[in-house]
């Protein structure tokens, strides 16, 4: 099937502390560019992207549009906007900018992102309503309590590992927002999900990681120099 026009949400307003920076993870440098840019080109260069919103902590945006504004010109991104308190107030905030039929939520610190995982993420969400990239879990999954104690262990099979990017036609994400965006959340999916919503998985087959420390960035870099 065509895959609608679709626009993308780039959350990029984390804090990089872990990766011992001052400044916001999406502009730890990484291969000679920020963290973002690197999905940022992957997104702009599919035809069905039509626009590409990046949500910046708020204090950033001048000096980003200083350093990076020229060349966001040429990658698709129509706006720049600033974060929320939390993560799914930062998306609310690149959803009122975002205003195609389809609607794919992507992390900043996946930069790995490829082309065909968000085909396939795009596609899954036009015809389902809502996708979410995730790998299966390959380890054994101890469900435990407050104190550490162990309580069940659920068939790892039917376990997955969310990712970004998370796809959505755009009318069932803005109801999910409506409705259930004042509780805290982790993800948008599970808004949808507290919605009635039906997500369906989309396995990932590539590195899609997240980059959180000083070893996932040198990690990131050799897998880009390799490519």
């Amino acid at each position: 099937m065509a895959i609608p026009s679709t626009g993308i949400i780039l959350a990029a307003a984390g804090e990089g502390r872990r990766l011992g920076h001052r400044r916001p993870k999406a502009l730890v440098p990484l291969a000679g560019a920020p963290l973002f840019l690197h999905s940022v080109r992957t997104f702009a260069s599919l035809s069905f992207v039509r626009r590409i919103v990046i949500v910046f902590p708020e204090e950033w945006l001048d000096r980003i549009l200083r350093a990076h504004g020229k060349t966001l010109l040429g990658l698709k991104v129509g706006a720049l906007v600033p974060g929320g308190d939390r993560r799914q107030d930062s998306v609310r905030n690149g959803l009122a900018s975002c205003p195609t039929p389809l609607v794919l939520v992507h992390d900043a610190a996946r930069p790995l992102v490829t082309p065909g995982a968000i085909r396939d993420v795009a596609r899954a969400a036009a015809l389902h309503g809502a996708a979410v990239l995730a790998a299966p879990a390959v380890d054994t999954i101890k469900i435990a309590d407050a104190r550490g104690r162990v309580l069940s262990t659920p068939d790892r099979a039917g376990v997955w590992h969310a990712q970004t990017p998370q796809g959505f036609r755009r009318e069932l994400l803005e109801a999910a927002y409506r409705s259930h965006g004042g509780a805290d959340a982790t993800d948008d999916v599970q808004l949808v999900e507290r919605a009635g919503g039906r997500v369906v998985i989309v396995p990932s087959r590539d590195e899609n990681f997240k980059v959180t420390t000083p070893s996932d960035l040198l990690r990131a870099k050799k897998m880009l120099d390799s490519r």
